[in-house]
């Protein structure tokens, strides 16, 4: 049941800890379990070849094996990892996802979230939080390309029965033309999302058409297309504890 929908503006000047205590407390979520979605500044993400060691051993070996390709000293770096299906790059080695981030961001993270009030479950990155959305309101049984596009760039997950099997980010950042589709402040415009659709479905000829999910959720208040846009990640995010595997 989604209960409520929303954002919250940090204006200039503000500090992010009052600013999450006051909207816990204001909304009575003193107690409840958080799902944090890192920004895609906070972290990098590595495509790598799995080594060849003991699933306990798994994420020790990755820290070195991309040691290397770290903009940080591997000591300040958080490493997580996540596997992709073996059948997803035939004639390679077992692939997996390495997410690398700085200690001192996830322990801010760690800090704001639990000093707000709230328990802090997990801290997720936009990838994930996307397959969610795209495991549960979309078939791709037969395989699905899912792009979530934004001013500042985007994400394309090619996912087949709930699994991903490629992620890219977009670095093409949208005109003006399409600015209600990247701007949470913006309103989608029909026009746009009809003129993105036909152009995309023209230049790769297969079937495009925009994500609607309003209908699909179980919600208290009805959500228009620009506000689905804004809160597609942290939906996912919060979708996270119903998907095995996740």
């Amino acid at each position: 049941m989604l209960e409520k929908c929303g954002s919250q503006t940090l204006e200039p000047g503000a500090q992010p800890r009052e600013v999450l205590t006051a909207l816990v407390d204001s909304m009575e979520l003193a107690g409840l379990d958080c799902n944090f979605v890192l920004s895609p500044r906070d972290y990098n993400l590595y495509l790598i070849e799995a080594p060849a060691v003991e699933a306990a051993e798994l994420r020790s070996a990755v820290r070195w094996k991309i040691k290397d390709l770290l903009d940080m000293p591997v000591e300040d770096a958080v490493i997580d990892i996540f596997p992709v299906p073996e059948d997803a790059f035939q004639g390679r080695s077992k692939m997996l996802y390495a997410v690398a981030a700085q200690k001192s961001r996830i322990e801010f993270v760690i800090e704001l979230v639990n000093r707000s009030g709230l328990n802090l479950s997990v801290i997720d990155v936009p990838e994930m939080a996307l397959l969610n959305v795209a495991s549960e309101f979309l078939e791709d049984r037969n395989g699905l390309a899912f792009m979530d596009l934004r001013r500042a760039g985007g994400t394309m997950n090619l996912s087949r029965g709930g699994q991903l099997y490629l992620t890219r980010k977009i670095n093409t950042s949208l005109g003006d033309e399409f600015h209600g589709l990247g701007d949470a402040a913006g309103s989608t415009g029909a026009g746009d999302s009809a003129q993105m659709v036909a152009s995309l479905s023209e230049a790769m000829s297969v079937q495009v058409g925009v994500l609607d999910f309003a209908n699909a959720m179980d919600m208290a208040e009805g959500l228009d297309a620009a506000k689905q846009h804004m809160c597609a990640v942290v939906i996912g995010a919060a979708m996270r504890q119903n998907r095995a595997g996740s």
